[in-house]
């Protein structure tokens, strides 16, 4: 019995002091986290020097506006605030720096491209070309490799190098979709589904073990609609005529054959890093005392920008990223409750003049969609409203926008998607014949049981829910057809949950002109009647605790580091089904390469 007592008071004695150890380190990693909070605020303006060189990274995650990040914690042990550039500040800084003296030309590193969205490069790749008319200065672009989308922006540049022993992967496009009939059926799931828009794909994979054709014609035109873009900003930028550009994307004869990317004009070059360095430095007269570039970072050169606006007239920049959800998920999202706060202390600010409602939204929850609708109706009343689309802003991300003044897409926004649906996962086969439980219930009335998922539906209990998405998607047309000024019969004939790229949804009336946030602020401007100037106000106010920001970003880092990116994503993918109640007006998205 002493020998027990001893042994269980040293393992309880182990335990006290592996907690107190812990707890330790856990109290200095705070502390460090607090301090790097204040660190950014108090560092000084970054000075650049004369016949510096903006350098813009790809690799870098870029969203539609600037935030705080973190999670270098987890990929470098560093707990310095890092700024991920988002394409406000991006824009911001390549005005500033066309006019900047200093600044002798643009460089666009575009190795290990990560950006999200495909809208996003048609923006950066404006941003590149407006660069070269107003500044006239040199623009280069370099990539280890390069694939569709990055060398779609590097078109853009006046010259385009790629490393020793890269691969050009100029490929055109595909997309891929799981689809989860087969394992449903071995677990026992039962999927049911309401929904109204013979387009309206989200809920395929759980009904089908292919593609449908309908959604085969879908994907394949926007995919068509996509590269048709890419192929004419490879002929404008390098003179290859299209034929050409077709020719050896489907040979594959430019991959691994840097002769023949050379002579086609495809690239000007293939060199190491350091000798592009080297000739850059040379050709643009931006030389360190070693020979290389005077290069400035974009996040660099943007703390070196003094706001010296004084106007009081605003603009105000309300941005709108995520899925819409009824509560907030700790992922980027949008809920009524958030959102409507926002467009309140909108309408309130007697200096914002007029609304630019920045969208990248797949859609979501059709009751919040709604919610938001009908205040943004409100502000309409009393300013204008224009809208300016990201990536997506498809099923209820085009609901929300469709009551603006005007509405601008970039050319590759996936929008449209106007349908609604409704999922159920009955596990009844999964408890009874699986796991051996059995489900018994008791009730007062007939149909008490209605909204449990326990059971599949009846046919009736489903021509229930179906006259419920009916309800809601008259009321998504009626809603596009007031703003749009078309009939009801005019939009049904576009909708049906059909996802339309911005070009063409330009073409059909969905959207008014193509074009990025810059635009749709200037246009947001003239509307009000702004001549006398006014400056940009952006919401939400990022006001939200520094360390619930810190603990929000790693814990999704932290799961991304554990898991690995591929089994995050899919993991996200099943965890947001937990979020997504009632009727969804929702286009999941797709990943094209």
């Amino acid at each position: 019995m002493k020998e027990f007592l001893k042994m269980t008071g040293a393992v309880l004695t182990g335990l006290c002091l592996w907690g107190i150890v812990q707890a330790f380190f856990m109290f200095i990693t705070f502390a460090m986290m607090i301090a790097s909070l204040n660190k950014a605020d108090k560092k000084d303006a970054t000075v650049v020097e004369d016949y510096s060189v903006l350098r813009i990274n790809l690799c870098d995650a870029i969203a539609d506006r600037s935030s705080v990040d973190y999670t270098s914690i987890y990929s470098s042990f560093s707990f310095d605030r890092v700024q991920r550039m988002g394409l406000n500040e991006i824009s911001r800084c390549m005005y500033k720096a066309a006019d900047d003296d200093k600044i002798v030309g643009l460089c666009i590193n575009c190795s290990d491209y990560n950006l999200e969205d495909i809208a996003t490069a048609d923006a950066l790749r404006e941003l590149i070309v407006e660069f070269k008319k107003r500044s006239h200065k040199p623009v280069y672009a370099f990539s280890n490799s390069y694939n569709n989308f990055d060398y779609y922006i590097a078109t853009a540049c006046d010259s385009v190098y790629m490393r020793t022993f890269g691969d050009f992967a100029l490929t055109g496009l595909c997309s891929q979709s799981l689809y989860y009939k087969g394992a449903l059926d071995k677990f026992g799931i039962q999927p049911q589904v309401i929904r109204h828009g013979k387009f309206k794909a989200a809920v395929e994979p759980y009904l089908q073990d292919k593609m449908s054709d309908a959604n085969k014609l879908q994907i394949t035109t926007y995919l068509t609609d996509i590269w048709n873009v890419v192929a004419k900003a490879i002929t404008d930028g390098r003179g290859i005529e299209r034929a050409t550009i077709d020719r050896y994307v489907s040979s594959l004869d430019c991959f691994s054959n840097d002769k023949v990317c050379i002579d086609e004009h495809f690239l000007d070059g293939v060199m190491l890093e350091s000798n592009f360095d080297e000739k850059l430095a040379a050709e643009m007269g931006s030389e360190n005392e070693d020979g290389n570039p005077k290069y400035v970072t974009i996040d660099k050169y943007a703390d070196s920008i003094i706001d010296t606006d004084k106007s009081t007239s605003e603009v105000a920049v309300l941005y709108a990223a995520g899925e819409i959800v009824s509560d907030d998920n700790d992922e980027q999202c949008i809920t009524s409750k958030a959102l409507v706060e926002d467009i309140k202390a909108v309408a309130s600010n007697d200096d914002v003049k007029a609304v630019v409602l920045r969208i990248n939204s797949p859609g979501g929850s059709a009751v919040e969609a709604e919610i938001i609708y009908q205040e943004l109706l409100k502000l309409k009343g009393e300013k204008p409203i224009v809208v300016s689309m990201g990536g997506y802003a498809a099923s209820g991300g085009y609901y929300i926008a469709s009551c603006a003044d005007r509405i601008f897409a970039e050319p590759n926004t996936i929008t449209g998607s106007i349908g609604v649906f409704g999922l159920l996962l009955c596990p009844q086969k999964l408890l009874n014949n699986t796991l051996g439980i059995n489900i018994e219930t008791v009730k007062t009335h007939d149909k008490s049981d209605f909204m449990s998922t326990m059971e599949p539906k009846s046919a009736a209990e489903m021509a229930v829910l179906q006259r419920s998405v009916e309800n809601i998607y008259d009321v998504f047309l009626q809603h596009v057809a007031d703003g749009r000024n078309m009939t009801v019969e005019q939009v049904d004939s576009i909708a049906q949950g059909r996802v339309w790229t911005g070009t063409t949804a330009s073409h059909i009336g969905l959207v008014d002109e193509l074009g990025g946030l810059e635009e749709a602020i200037l246009y947001a401007a003239q509307l009000a009647e702004l001549e006398d100037g006014y400056k940009v106000n952006e919401y939400p106010k990022e006001d939200e605790s520094g360390i619930m920001k810190i603990f929000s970003q790693l814990t999704g880092e932290a799961a991304r580091v554990f898991y690995g990116d591929e089994i995050y994503e899919q993991r996200k993918f099943v965890e947001a089904f937990k979020h997504r109640t009632g009727v969804q007006a929702l286009t999941i998205k797709t990943n094209i390469r």
